[in-house]
């Protein structure tokens, strides 16, 4: 089936007494509910702050937006959230401008703008790079777009990369080690056979900016659920289906990526989402946790707010607190902060809320996951640092130790030649079990040693760094 057998819709979301009119060019299975009214614009003020459960509220977005490109950047203890491209109207337009979410002080601000509109587009990082790629730039009939972007954090401008092999959207996409980036599922505009949900998993070289296939998923899905926890590519839920009966479904999906052939991937079905939603968002809590929540139980725009735990040792869910407010197509990202024991935190901000209606809002989680006891609850008897994982490790692993009475812990690696080269923990610590993360982006390979002193106990591990 060719694309011209396609049939071109209006997707049309219904406000409160008003209408989303969002177009795609997409069988008409996705949604077909039709009207005339322009969109509810929502603007949340946030000059009273308000707190539900772990979530604080934020500064306001300075407008309300959806379906752009996210990622979150974490320098020293300073975080922020970027906002890349996106819809501000509701009208299925795609706008250029990009902004910056502060959580450390509140702020919001605008930076470059991308060198053309985008909406529905990816968004990964590398380092001090964030990359978007595919989605739309123009209203209806406009076909999606195979453009890729790269931002320079430092110098705040974009660069326009070579295009994808093919326009897409609603794809998904993660930086992996320091120089590639897997481009997962979606849909394809320019298929040929039929084939509209993607399958394939395209792999980009950041050092020689080709692009090359990697080993397809068994099923394909719009990939908005994703995230990456050590050499491991997951997928939660999204759209799936057939032309003329596309769905959310609940499917869980892991990747092991072969470290000898990072264009192999082992992909596995887990265990399924409780809730079937797509328009929705994966964050790593921890190397055992990923955090998914909102998105939409239908097609069209049915936002959620329900959140789940994801246990990757036990493959399971457990029911998280809901996020503060219902959201779909919403922008969000996750940081663990370096130095601060596990201090956990997750942004988000804009999308389509209850009614629905496309808002502003900003909303931060914070959480101590780290500091206290994994492996249930019960105090360590003695003083142990374990071997690194990953070992070896490119450009990063973790470092787990057990204290088995309030201590000063220092945490240190240093070179083959003795020099001090991070310094992980320097603090007083309570009673428990802790992680810390150790990213070498700009150490070369060899071998370091990780030291640790608490109280009176000295030990150290040997790791080796493979680039």
């Amino acid at each position: 089936m060719n694309k011209s057998t396609y049939i071109k819709v209006l997707m049309i979301f219904i406000c409160i007494g008003t209408t989303v009119i969002y177009s795609q060019n997409v069988p008409t299975t996705l949604e077909e509910i039709f009207g005339s009214n322009k969109v509810e614009l929502q603007y949340v003020s946030s000059s009273q702050k308000s707190t539900v459960g772990g979530w604080t509220q934020g500064a306001s977005m300075p407008h309300p937006r959806w379906y752009g490109g996210s990622v979150m950047y974490t320098r020293n203890d300073t975080s922020w959230l970027y906002v890349l491209g996106g819809d501000t109207t509701g009208q299925q337009d795609a706008t250029a401008s990009c902004l910056r979410y502060n959580l450390n002080t509140d702020t919001w601000e605008y930076i470059a703008p991308l060198p053309g509109p985008l909406r529905v587009n990816a968004a990964a990082i590398l380092g001090d790079k964030i990359y978007t790629m595919g989605g739309f730039n123009a209203p209806f009939p406009a076909p999606a777009v195979a453009s890729f972007y790269e931002y320079d954090i430092n110098a705040d401008s974009w660069t326009q990369l070579p295009d994808l092999p093919d326009p897409m959207f609603f794809t998904g996409a993660e930086g992996f080690e320091d120089s590639l980036i897997y481009i997962i599922g979606g849909m394809q505009d320019n298929v040929a056979d039929g084939d509209l949900l993607r399958v394939n998993v395209t792999v980009y070289f950041a050092n020689s900016m080709q692009f090359s296939d990697a080993t397809s998923m068994p099923e394909g899905t719009a990939a908005f659920g994703h995230s990456l926890v050590d050499r491991s590519l997951y997928i939660t839920a999204g759209l799936t289906g057939t032309t003329g009966n596309f769905v959310p479904n609940n499917i869980t999906l892991r990747g092991e990526v072969d470290l000898s052939d990072r264009l192999q991937i082992n992909w596995q079905y887990k265990t399924d989402r409780p809730l079937a939603v797509y328009a929705h968002y994966d964050y790593v809590k921890s190397e055992d946790e990923i955090y998914s929540g909102g998105g939409s139980i239908t097609s069209g725009t049915s936002p959620t707010a329900s959140a789940y735990g994801y246990s990757i040792l036990a493959d399971s869910y457990e029911i998280e607190p809901d996020l503060p407010y219902n959201a779909m197509a919403f922008h969000g990202g996750y940081t663990t902060l370096p130095n601060k024991s596990g201090t956990f935190r997750i942004a988000i901000s804009g999308g389509v809320t209850t009614g629905p209606a496309l808002t502003n809002q900003t909303w931060v989680l914070t959480e101590i996951v780290q500091g206290i006891n994994i492996d249930g609850g019960t105090v360590p008897e003695e003083y142990s640092l374990m071997q690194n994982y990953p070992n070896p490790f490119n450009p990063s692993t973790n470092i787990q130790y057990s204290i088995p009475s309030e201590s000063f812990v220092e945490l240190k690696v240093f070179d083959i030649l003795g020099n001090e080269v991070a310094s992980l923990v320097n603090e007083q610590q309570q009673a428990g079990v802790y992680r810390a993360d150790f990213i070498a982006n700009n150490l070369p390979s060899g071998m370091y040693f990780a030291r640790i002193i608490a109280n009176e106990f000295t030990q150290v591990v040997k790791m080796i760094l493979l680039k």
